[in-house]
């Protein structure tokens, strides 16, 4: 009875005036995020740097038997990528990654399957377009087949194959390919630029991308004079709403920002000293809000490992019921407080088009008055990528 009446009595002296708190943390909130966000831009202030969007190049498949040659593989697409940088219309990165080519007389679902992994690809770099392709040589003759892939769209453009004989000539053979690449990309920005024009939802479209939310289960141990209390393991539960900077104007471009993430949550847990051998039953209840940064370290595009440090208010709330007479018992004790809080956490995330599935674990430290409390959480997460 003692050591659980101390714990509150340290809750209660440790109380913050939680209006003045909530609305701080609450306008530093809507503040960051709105920094951040997707907008649109007034065409009399910004001007875009890459009017025609991005496009990201994977290296070539040799489809050749002569290993020999492999060097092509990266020579096409690096001279490709250095042809359309040249127009400054298109932000144009390369990625030194075989990107398998596709028939497209491959079966439906080899072919179905392609576009996914392209459309994955293209969201995760924030792409308007990806090109990829393949070669062979074969009696010093070349043979180059290319494709783009419409994010926007998600329809996949072959280019018409051409063959030149290997030396001087190759110069030849990239420009005229470059050329038609380069005009394969402005009927795509045409094309998307018609479809933007005529779309009342875009606004309401570019305000969403970004964002995801769902919610966790996970299983809590406190440490401490509070874990010596509550002994057993309890479950948490949490909501949040999480926004991927990649996503933003500002945000894309910047190394390191671009791979950062907002989450906003919400924590639920509950523990008592039943069958821990207490002389008195206690529960007590915590309510968290909290704003996290992350860092996704994005591994593939249906894989990252993300970290994340944040901190928020936690809501604790210890009660001592009385003895159950026919009903619920009385609450004889309770204390409530309102104290800052901080959690680090580590873990990692998959991707499965729009569903988002996350697991790892997280540490909380409350600085309650007199006695702080750790605790780490197990969590198994979904949500809903928009």
């Amino acid at each position: 009875m003692k050591r659980v009446m101390v714990i509150a009595s340290g809750i209660r002296r440790g109380a913050l005036r939680p209006a003045a708190f909530v609305a701080r943390l609450s306008a530093f909130m809507v503040c960051l995020v709105a920094l951040f966000a997707p907008g649109q831009a007034s065409p009399q202030t910004v001007k875009a740097e890459y009017p025609e969007g991005r496009v990201i190049l994977y290296n070539f498949q040799n489809t050749g038997a002569a290993s020999e040659f492999g060097y092509y593989s990266y020579i096409i697409p690096d001279s490709i990528s250095t042809e359309l940088k040249r127009s400054k219309k298109y932000d144009v990165r390369s990625f030194p990654v075989i990107f398998e080519y596709v028939d497209p007389k491959a079966p439906a679902d080899v072919y179905k399957n392609r576009i996914r992994l392209l459309a994955e690809r293209g969201k995760e770099f924030s792409a308007d377009f990806v090109v990829t392709g393949s070669y062979y040589v074969e009696k010093r003759t070349i043979f180059i087949k290319t494709q783009i892939f419409d994010v926007h769209e998600q329809k996949i453009k072959d280019i018409h194959e051409t063959s030149e004989e290997l030396g001087a000539m190759l110069l030849v053979i990239i420009d005229r390919l470059s050329e038609k690449i380069n005009t394969e990309l402005q009927k795509g920005v045409t094309e998307r630029l018609a479809r933007q024009s005529s779309s009342p939802y875009l606004p309401f479209y570019r305000a969403l991308s970004g964002w995801s939310f769902g919610a966790s289960l996970g299983t809590v141990e406190m440490y401490g004079p509070w874990g010596d209390i509550y002994e057993n393991k309890s479950e948490c539960s949490s909501l949040y709403v999480r926004y991927d900077l990649a996503k933003s104007d500002m945000a894309r471009g910047v190394p390191v920002l671009r791979d950062m993430a907002l989450s906003l949550q919400y924590d639920y847990l509950t523990a008592d000293t039943r069958d821990t051998g207490e002389p008195v039953y206690s529960i007590y209840t915590l309510r968290s809000f909290s704003l996290s940064g992350m860092y996704l370290y994005r591994m593939e595009s249906f894989f990252a490992l993300a970290a994340g440090a944040g901190a928020g208010l936690a809501v604790s709330l210890v009660e001592i019921p009385g003895a159950e007479i026919k009903g619920p018992p009385e609450i004889i004790e309770s204390r409530r407080s309102y104290d800052p809080s901080l959690q680090l956490s580590a873990g990692a995330l998959f991707f499965f088009s729009r569903i988002e599935i996350g697991a790892g674990i997280a540490w909380h430290h409350l600085f309650l008055a007199d006695r702080g409390m750790d605790f780490t959480r197990l969590y198994f997460s979904v949500g809903y990528r928009l």
